[in-house]
């Protein structure tokens, strides 16, 4: 092989590059939302891998203020909480008055932690 055409790169730089691709894309499934207002008087905050429904390990939590106020209402967090679902759902349906939801959501795949933060005055359907 002539001098020119050698390659410098070491596998494991290469092997390091290919399993941040691969941890990335898995971080993209995993998506987070929160909704307000929905009929129904739904006010949720939900974290969720589709459209495989695999399972990871996660959370969801959501913060119900009254529109106008600076306190919250309430915390909720999903019941399943730490342990490995393909959905964390924090949310309930008992909110008659207008909210603001803040979400907080966490996920574990492949050793790394992601969190996300979000928030919503309306239902967000395009979400789904």
């Amino acid at each position: 092989m002539e001098p020119s055409m050698q390659c410098h790169v070491s596998l494991p730089i290469v092997l390091c590059a290919a399993l941040a691709c691969i941890a990335g894309n898995a971080a993209a499934e995993v998506k987070a939302l929160s909704r307000a207002n929905c009929i129904g008087f739904i006010n949720e905050s939900v974290t969720y891998e589709r459209p495989q429904f695999r399972n990871f390990q996660g959370s969801a939590a959501t913060t119900h203020i009254p529109l106008g106020n600076i306190e919250p209402k309430h915390v909720l967090g999903a019941p399943n909480n730490g342990l490995y679902s393909w959905r964390f759902y924090a949310g309930d349906g008992t909110d008659p008055e207008r909210m603001v939801v803040h979400g907080y959501h966490t996920w574990v795949l492949g050793g790394r932690v992601f969190t996300q933060s979000t928030s919503a005055v309306d239902c967000q359907l395009s979400e789904w």
